[in-house]
């Protein structure tokens, strides 16, 4: 279900599961990049490192990505002048470009076969209600000393140079083979289910054994814990990609308006983002501060978050690695104020507050009171409806036998929906993702949605 081009196209890697209680300095929960590359650059440390993941290594965002390594980041920079200063602008704009060049750098260290290709990344419209953002775009960037470029293409246009797109799995497969060589540790399938503070360390339950460890990191996309309340301060969405057998030069292109997005393959093939699109989705955490969440916990814990790359995960898992590495060992970072976990802009939030509004209201409170009759319901569809007086999420399959589940996601008790187009349930509020029988696929819930027997 949901596989993605980058997973049918590399060799999948065979992880082994914790069996055993461990003691060791460093846990990084999350095989995603970021955790990956938090591995690499702690691996020379003297520090005993594990990395772990519920499922396997990259099997989430990182391995769904359009995977362009870039420091354009649709139209950010606009609403970061808006909501903070020029300054703040300038220290992502920065700590994104080191990271861009970083992975350049590893990459050719270590001589990774991942595809990896310098190009232009360009954002662009053809509605003239987008021109004046783009061209705001390019006034801060420039007033940055960034050379732009424009393409005469399109009505309004912004691009930047040496930019880079990779194939992030075979990245990400290099980097553990190299992290295993110098003694860091991987287990897949290895689930954490409750982590509690024992004195100056931290003890994780994962599949019934315990983890005791020094310094715990949470590289998970969106928080799993309560603590700090994280699943308030972002929202998760949905993108839609295709494979297409069709190229259109080696440039990667956003459209700000959302009709249509482009990054080239390395066989003259591409992925593109389009309203249509279904091939595989992507799931992405928002920060609603605008500015995404790496960094301690609390301001003198050695619990770490990395939450929050808004659909710009390459680089920012980068600037993750590197900054909560710089953390652990005790290394200052330019960049550590800027990602702060310790201030809030309610001004950049209420860009979402529609958004958020109605998805919760549809999560705990319309989805409640929906009972349509089970007849109209088509094959391959599903509904939340009441059966036998009780709300009930029912999922006819394709030979026409019904499924019935609970409505209610575990994580918060919010009424999931379904989403005929990827065949799954939603929950709307902190957008919890399950099949169509109601396993788990992406969190921030721990649990599958359970069955429910009816008599008919």
């Amino acid at each position: 279900m949901n596989q993605s081009y980058w997973q049918k196209t590399s060799k999948k890697r065979i992880g082994k599961t914790l069996h055993d209680d461990l003691t060791v300095d460093v846990v990084i929960i999350g095989g995603g990049l970021s955790g990956v590359g938090l591995a690499y650059q702690l691996k020379d440390s003297g520090k005993q490192v594990v990395v772990l993941d519920k499922d396997e290594m990259g099997s989430h965002t990182s391995g769904h990505t359009t995977a362009k390594i870039s420091t354009l980041h649709d139209t950010l920079y606009v609403d970061l002048v808006k909501h903070y200063d020029v300054h703040q602008a300038y220290l992502y704009y920065k700590s994104n470009e080191r990271a861009l060049n970083e992975i350049k750098t590893i990459i050719q260290k270590e001589k990774i076969d991942c595809d990896f290709q310098e190009n232009n990344a360009y954002i662009y419209t053809d509605d003239p209600g987008y021109v004046k953002i783009i061209q705001a775009e390019r006034e801060i960037l420039q007033s940055l000393r960034v050379e732009t470029l424009k393409d005469e293409n399109h009505l309004e246009s912004l691009g930047l140079k040496h930019q880079a797109i990779f194939h992030p799995l075979k990245y990400l497969y290099s980097l553990i083979q190299i992290c295993e060589k110098a003694g860091v540790t991987f287990y897949e399938h290895s689930e954490v289910t409750h982590v509690e503070r024992k004195d100056d360390s931290f003890v994780l339950n994962v599949n019934n054994k315990r983890i005791q460890c020094r310094y715990l990191v949470h590289a998970t996309r969106y928080p799993f814990i309560r603590k700090g309340l994280y699943f308030f301060k972002l929202f998760q969405q949905k993108e839609y990609i295709d494979y297409v057998d069709e190229y259109q030069g080696n440039d990667s292109y956003l459209c700000i308006d959302q009709t249509k997005s482009y990054r080239p393959l390395e066989r003259q093939d591409s992925l593109q983002i389009h309203r249509d699109a279904k091939d595989w989705f992507a799931q992405d955490s928002i920060p609603l501060r605008g500015i995404p969440y790496i960094g301690r916990l609390s301001r003198y814990s050695n619990e770490f978050i990395i939450y929050g790359f808004q659909k710009w995960g390459m680089t920012l898992s980068q600037v993750a690695a590197h900054l909560i590495s710089d953390l652990i060992l005790e290394k200052d970072n330019p960049y550590e104020e800027l990602y702060s976990c310790h201030y809030f802009s309610m001004s950049f939030a209420m860009k979402y507050k529609d958004k958020m509004w109605k998805n919760t209201k549809r999560g705990m409170i319309t989805n409640r009171f929906l009972d349509e009759p089970i007849a109209l319901l088509e094959k391959q569809d599903g509904m939340i409806t009441k059966v036998n007086g009780k709300l009930t999420a029912v999922y006819k399959d394709k030979k026409g036998e019904l499924h019935y589940l609970s409505p209610y996601c575990p994580h918060l008790k919010c009424v999931v929906e379904f989403c005929k187009k990827d065949q799954t349930w939603t929950c709307p509020c902190h957008q919890s993702v399950y099949d169509a029988y109601g396993k788990l696929v992406e969190g921030p819930s721990l649990y599958s949605l359970t069955s429910k027997k009816i008599d008919e």
